[in-house]
């Protein structure tokens, strides 16, 4: 019977398609190292339809990415583009989905994270959160915050309105919808990330917190990240879930990243 391996696919960088793309040349110069099987594939021609790994996918093989995000559209065609190719995807749209977009997580979690509110795109958003009546109010769409200068904290109705505006205008569309987050506050360095595979939580530092048990037990996916950060009071809370094959490694080093993603 032959052994199933798993493929790790990586984009290229569109300048040099038989080079990854710059933020990901060191990983997949690594798993390599350590004998596992990584492809190539243009990003960008996704969006023509054409998917072409280099090396190809063989028939059987389970595969996981790691790169850019896509959103839950995209990826269901990108989980087809490599059934189509024999490939057995590792995530499911479905499992993306669950940890990509914070409303499909949130109830699993709701004590160990800031209290969420969750409004639908178009609906009148100001009305909405003036009857929160919060001290303050943290801004983002169901995956990202903002990132200009006015940031995502808003200490007003009007202003939180405003956040929302900027996102749709600088990325184009508010993924999912609105989510507006009571602001608690952390500790200045306190976030770290954790990963999840398979059920198994891995640390940057060895230590795993009673929170990221706690979360492996109400999550069910495979590869997924896990942004606990500790409030001004020493509580540990979750920040953020995040589909782990679009999640940077932050404060990862390299060869325990890798290492991880090998003993599976």
């Amino acid at each position: 019977m032959a052994t199933i391996t798993m493929r790790i696919l990586y984009p290229c960088n569109p300048l040099e398609p038989k080079e990854p793309d710059q933020p990901f040349t060191d990983e997949f110069v690594a798993v390599q190292k350590l004998g596992i099987p990584a492809s190539l594939f243009a990003y960008d021609d996704l969006s023509f339809g054409d998917f072409k790994p280099r090396p190809h996918i063989q028939s059987g093989e389970t595969v996981l990415y790691r790169g850019w995000m896509f959103n839950i559209i995209a990826y269901q065609e990108f989980t087809d583009f490599i059934r189509k190719k024999g490939g057995i995807p590792v995530t499911s749209p479905a499992d993306y989905t669950l940890c990509h977009h914070l409303n499909q997580w949130y109830s699993a979690c709701a004590e160990l994270t800031p209290e969420t509110v969750f409004l639908e795109k178009g609906s009148n958003y100001l009305e909405q959160i003036s009857n929160l009546n919060w001290d303050a109010y943290f801004i983002k769409d169901f995956v990202k915050s903002n990132t200009d200068a006015q940031g995502s904290i808003a200490n007003t109705p009007e202003q939180a309105v405003k956040i929302i505006n900027l996102i749709e205008q600088y990325r184009g569309e508010l993924e999912g919808g609105v989510a507006v987050r009571r602001v608690e506050q952390f500790q200045p360095q306190s976030e770290l990330r954790y990963f999840v595979i398979n059920g198994n939580a891995y640390s940057p530092n060895a230590e795993i917190p009673t929170i990221v048990k706690t979360v492996t037990q109400r999550i069910e996916a495979p590869f997924y990240s896990i942004d606990i950060a500790k409030t001004t009071e020493g509580i540990e809370r979750i920040v953020e879930l995040g589909d782990g094959q679009v999640s940077e490694r932050k404060t990862w080093s390299l060869d325990r990243f890798v290492s991880m993603l090998v003993q599976q």
